[in-house]
C-alpha cells in the first residue's frame, strides 16, 4: 500500500512539474502559438500583459491576432509596424439643450476630438472630420439620461463623415424634436487610419 502511495505522489508531482510553464511559454512548443508568444516575455518576443495584468507593451496585441508587430483582429500595431503612429481618435459628446435648439460637442468640461457638427436635420446629426485612409470604427451610445427614456443611436460612416441616427424605443427618432436636457448627452468614439 505505502509503494502505491509513493508511486501516486510521484506520479502526481510529474504530472504537475509538465503542466507547469512559465508565463508567455505557448502550450504546445510545436503549435502556431510557437509563432505567436503571448503573456509577460517583454517586448522583444511580442509583448503582452506583464506579470501584474498589465501592459507590458501595445505590441503585445499585435501577438494575439497575426505575426508581430502586424496588429490582427483587435490587435494594436507595433511601433514601425503596419499602421503604427497613423491612427486617429475621434470622440466628443453630442448635446442639444433643448428641442429644435441644435446639436453641438460641450468642450470644456469634455474634450472634442477630431469632430465637427455640421449639421441636423429630421433624420441625423451629421458630423465631419478630417479625410482619413481607412475607419477602423465608430461607436455611439447614449448616456445615463437618454438611455431610460428608450433613446439609443448609430452611426453610419465614411472616409470624413459621421451620420448619427437616433431611436426611441426601437423606432427612428427625430433628432430635431428629440428630448434634450442640459446635461443629456449622446457618446461619440471612433478611431480612423490617417492618409
Amino acid at each position: 500500500m505505502r509503494r502505491l502511495r509513493v508511486a501516486a505522489a510521484v506520479a502526481a508531482v510529474a504530472v504537475l512539474a509538465t503542466a507547469a510553464v512559465s508565463p508567455g511559454t505557448p502550450p504546445d512548443p510545436g503549435g502556431p502559438a510557437a509563432e505567436r508568444p503571448v503573456g509577460g516575455d517583454g517586448p522583444a518576443a511580442g509583448g503582452g500583459f506583464d506579470v501584474f495584468g498589465g501592459f507590458d507593451d501595445f505590441g503585445g496585441y499585435g501577438a494575439v491576432g497575426g505575426p508581430s508587430g502586424q496588429g490582427g483582429p483587435g490587435g494594436f500595431p507595433r511601433p514601425g509596424g503596419f499602421g503604427a503612429g497613423r491612427l486617429r481618435t475621434l470622440a466628443g459628446v453630442l448635446r442639444q439643450d433643448r428641442p429644435g435648439s441644435g446639436w453641438y460637442l460641450v468642450r470644456g468640461a469634455h474634450l472634442a476630438l477630431g469632430l465637427e457638427v455640421a449639421y441636423a436635420d429630421h433624420q441625423q446629426i451629421v458630423l465631419r472630420f478630417p479625410a482619413a485612409r481607412r475607419v477602423v470604427s465608430v461607436l455611439c451610445g447614449p448616456d445615463e439620461t437618454y438611455a431610460p427614456l428608450g433613446y439609443s443611436c448609430g452611426a453610419s460612416v465614411s472616409l470624413d463623415e459621421v451620420r448619427v441616427r437616433l431611436g426611441r424605443n426601437g423606432r427612428p427618432a427625430d433628432p430635431t424634436a428629440t428630448a434634450a436636457g442640459q446635461y443629456a448627452n449622446f457618446w461619440l468614439l471612433g478611431l480612423v487610419e490617417q492618409r
